[in-house]
Order: structure tokens, then C-alpha cells, then sequence
């Protein structure tokens, strides 16, 4: 005979110790507790009024960002395109006054290449004393960072076989950790009823898989030098 446990309730120890933030979570965000219990009770307008809401708001996660992205994007191009206008009739005046400047800079720009003829020679000794002491700090630096170039990649290549030699291991925690999980969870919705035998377990890393691994990454580091 099937007991009647319509009555039977689990104890809420936290509701009648925060009163207020049960009003807050009321009003600000339409939902209360006593939707929350009428759910578990299995009230089916009280789980599906939650369900809506849960909706809304998978809703508002995914596009209300996009929306926002959008309005910021129409803003932002009126903005820019007003600048661009104003930037172009501004630059025009100031352009004008520029070629101005230029007719009269030409006079005093052929004065002044005299001058840079002289300078220019000065210079071109401080360049070339400059350059040499630039190219022999270079062919020091190159050779350096040649030798520290092919140090790293080896370092590098070293530890990349050594991350695919640990693949099957890395992958055999992940399955177990989730067999676990599914384990715990067919206890938990089941109980005595719970079948898990059915919960299918992976082996990645069986003993005679793992040895073959093994002698496959040892002749590749010794065809690489390892």
C-alpha cells in the first residue's frame, strides 16, 4: 500500500532567519521562495511560472549584450560620422591657410638646403662611426640569440613529447571523475533502484596500451636526439 506523504515537508531552517532578503528576492527579481517550495512540492504553475522567468532570463544573458553591442554601435557611428564631417570642413579651412604657408616656405626652404648641405656631411661621419658600433652589438646579438633560439626549441619540443606521452593518463582521470559523477547521480535519483551497471566506464590507459606508448615515445626522442 502506496503512504500518502502529500503532507510531508522538509525542514527550512533559512527562510524564517531572512525574512527581508526573501521580500528583496521577491521584488526585485519576481520570484519567491514560496514558489520555490510550491515547486519542489510539485506545484506545477508555481514550477512553471519559475520555468518562464528561468526563460527571460537565458534570454536576456544571450541577446540582451548583443542588443546593447548594436545600440553602442548606432551611437557610436552617428558620432563618428558627425566628427568626420566636422574634421573635413575644419581641415579645409585649415588647408587653405597651408598652401599659403607653402609658397612662402619654398623661398625660405631653398635658403636652408645650403645650410643641410653642410650639416649633412657632419652628420653622415657621427652616422658612420654610429653604424659600425650598431652592427657589431648586432652580430654579437644574433649569434646569442641564435644559440638561446635553438635552446628553447628543444626545451620546448621536449616537453610537448612528454605532454603527449601523458595524454592517456590526463585522460583517464577526466573518465573517472566523470564515471564518479555518474555514478553519484544514479544514486541520487535512484536509490536501491540505481543500475550501475549500466554506466559504461572508458579505459584509456590499459597496461599493454600504455607499454606500447611508452616504447613508441622512446624511439621517437632517440630518432630526435633525446
Amino acid at each position: 500500500m502506496v503512504k500518502n506523504n502529500s503532507q510531508l515537508k522538509l525542514k527550512n531552517h533559512v527562510t524564517p532567519k531572512a525574512r527581508r532578503i526573501n521580500q528583496v528576492l521577491k521584488t526585485k527579481f519576481g520570484v519567491s521562495l514560496d514558489d520555490f517550495t510550491n515547486a519542489m512540492m510539485g506545484d506545477v504553475t508555481s514550477a512553471q511560472r519559475i520555468g518562464e522567468l528561468a526563460r527571460q532570463g537565458r534570454l536576456s544573458v544571450e541577446f540582451a549584450p548583443k542588443l546593447a553591442e548594436a545600440y553602442h554601435q548606432i551611437i557610436n557611428g552617428t558620432t563618428a560620422q558627425n566628427k568626420a564631417i566636422s574634421e573635413v570642413l575644419v581641415n579645409a579651412g585649415k588647408s587653405a591657410i597651408e598652401i599659403d604657408k607653402a609658397t612662402m616656405n619654398a623661398t625660405l626652404a631653398n635658403a636652408q638646403y645650403g645650410h643641410k648641405r653642410s650639416e649633412l656631411a657632419a652628420e653622415y661621419i657621427n652616422a658612420r662611426h654610429t653604424e659600425n658600433q650598431r652592427h657589431n652589438y648586432q652580430m654579437n646579438y644574433t649569434q646569442i640569440k641564435g644559440y638561446i633560439d635553438a635552446y628553447l626549441v628543444g626545451v620546448d619540443n621536449q616537453a610537448n613529447l612528454i605532454d603527449q606521452s601523458n595524454r592517456p593518463e590526463v585522460k583517464q582521470i577526466t573518465a573517472n571523475e566523470a564515471y564518479q559523477s555518474k555514478v553519484m547521480s544514479e544514486a541520487l535519483n535512484r536509490g536501491d533502484d540505481a543500475r550501475f551497471d549500466l554506466i559504461t566506464q572508458k579505459k584509456y590507459q590499459p597496461n599493454t596500451v600504455r607499454g606500447v606508448l611508452v616504447e613508441k615515445f622512446t624511439a621517437i626522442k632517440s630518432a630526435l636526439g633525446f
